[in-house]
């Protein structure tokens, strides 16, 4: 789809990927104190790649066959789309593999004709919220507190 630092290219996420993406994401949330839910909180990035998946778009960052990043659209109502799910692996951050990740899901809404993107993240989570910011989006309506997360991110077309 895209190719990125590192020789990293997005692509959009196969059957192959479920196993590493989740692991990335279960990785990912305990560096935070967070314990991954695939079956409530995190069900998109449960379904990345399998087939009869309900999500809109599921990318992942691929390193030399190494899967290192992921990133999932969700629907949402009103021609708007909720990310999720969006995490690289440790040992490849701070590369602008995250960012070449967002923008090509970005890039995807806009192709899809969507009127705007939100997200809900943490507060601390300072990388990513520089990243969102950086890029565009806008602090929204925060979430309800079991919403998993603090903080809403709004990115308008």
């Amino acid at each position: 789809m895209k190719n990125t630092p590192a020789h990293t290219q997005i692509r959009k996420a196969q059957p192959q990927d479920n196993a590493v993406a989740r692991g990335i994401v279960e990785n990912s949330l305990r560096q935070f104190g967070i314990a991954a839910d695939f079956d409530v909180l995190d069900h998109a990035v449960g379904e990345i790649g399998l087939p009869g998946s309900k999500n809109l778009l599921e990318l992942v960052a691929d390193c030399q066959s190494i899967v290192c990043g992921c990133i999932v659209l969700e629907s949402a109502p009103l021609g708007t789309a909720k990310i999720a799910g969006f995490h690289i692996a440790p040992a490849y951050r701070g590369q602008g593999i995250g960012r070449s990740l967002l923008t090509a899901c970005m890039a995807e809404g806009r192709r899809m004709d969507l009127n705007a993107l939100h997200l809900d993240t943490w507060d601390h989570m300072q990388a990513a919220v520089y990243l969102y910011e950086s890029l565009g989006w806008r602090r929204h309506v925060d979430p309800p507190p079991e919403s998993g997360a603090n903080r809403s991110y709004v990115f308008t077309f």
